[in-house]
């Protein structure tokens, strides 16, 4: 699996975190969790079969070890949603209304000619797209067609894949002008996306003036705005800073990720979770040690299922589903 990852990898920080998997940073720690859980279920066995030869369990030793096994599972769980971000990218969608230099802002972030630049409102009549990355996340930024009512049926048309693209997007950038401020138009845009994450965007500043630029109003349900002047490439780090902290509040670097885990080890982690806390439960509520063994059997074999230690012909093929095999 980390070969497929770093195969497929699209930024740094997703080559360093299959790098990671690969120097078994990943293994290590479920191999050593799941070899704790035997150990407990060999002394709980033993106790079941030799009671009256051997000592009484130390309970409070298990009930400790549990809990250190679930710390590890929760901070590596903690890492499912990294790693999902950085196998697919952030989908980013620019939006706004006709002419206010959405267009220019994605030729100024990807530097280069992306978008069909004019002053005519309703250029961009379809989606584009551009691959880039920030802070080390792949990120799908899509330019789309300014929104606004019109009987042009081709811009119409745009005008609709612009708010389907809105509505799947991660995060949204409504982009207004800063010589006209916040609009009606603006208003029925944000008004249509304000479920989704948006960083507002005012461009054009250097067309305004300082007093024009200061009194620009928006809604105050709106925590994140940037300024720019894509046509003089200004702002641009400043927004991708803004989208950082949108992503995660600024931590996701490359520098500070270890490892991110995919979708299928995050479920088994999630079985194991689970039946770790049922057998703390079963612990609690002083139920025989045969039913203590039921749900630390589930957790071996969930731990076992990240580390190839127990494999179902089921896990192989979700495996395997991802390389291109000879025939």
């Amino acid at each position: 699996e980390s070969v497929a990852d770093l195969v497929g990898s699209r930024s740094p920080a997703a080559v360093q975190a299959a790098l990671a998997g690969l120097q078994g940073k990943l293994a290590t720690p479920i191999r050593e969790a799941r070899a704790t859980c035997l150990d407990i279920l060999a002394e709980i066995e033993a106790r079941i079969d030799f009671e009256e030869d051997l000592p009484p369990l130390d309970q409070g030793a298990i009930v400790a070890q549990l809990n250190n096994i679930l710390t590890e599972v929760s901070r590596l769980l903690a890492t499912a949603d990294q790693g999902e971000l950085l196998r697919t990218g952030l989908k980013v969608v620019i939006l706004g209304r006709p002419n206010v230099g959405k267009s220019s802002l994605l030729n100024a972030w990807s530097r280069c000619d992306r978008a069909i630049v004019t002053d005519l409102p309703g250029t961009t009549r379809d989606v584009v797209e551009s691959q880039l990355v920030v802070g080390g996340i792949p990120v799908q930024v899509l330019d789309t067609a300014g929104i606004r009512e019109t009987a042009d049926q081709v811009e119409k048309i745009g005008v609709e894949r612009s708010r389907s693209a809105a509505m799947a997007a991660d995060l949204v950038l409504l982009v207004i002008e800063a010589t006209t401020g916040w609009s009606a138009g603006d208003q029925e845009i944000y008004q249509q996306v304000q479920e989704r994450p948006v960083i507002l965007v005012i461009n054009k500043t250097d067309l305004a003036s300082e007093s024009t630029e200061s009194t620009v109003c928006y809604p105050n349900t709106i925590e994140q705005v940037v300024k720019t002047a894509a046509a003089y490439n200004q702002g641009i780090d400043a927004l991708e800073k803004a989208i950082l902290d949108a992503v995660n509040r600024g931590n996701l670097q490359a520098a500070d990720l270890d490892l991110a885990i995919n979708q299928r080890q995050a479920a088994a982690l999630t079985r194991a979770k689970m039946s770790l806390e049922q057998v703390q439960e079963t612990i609690a509520q002083e139920f025989p040690l045969d039913f203590w063994t039921i749900d630390l059997r589930g957790a071996i074999q969930a731990l076992g299922e990240i580390t190839g230690e127990e494999v179902t012909e089921s896990v192989l093929d979700r495996i395997f589903s991802r390389f291109c095999i000879g025939k």
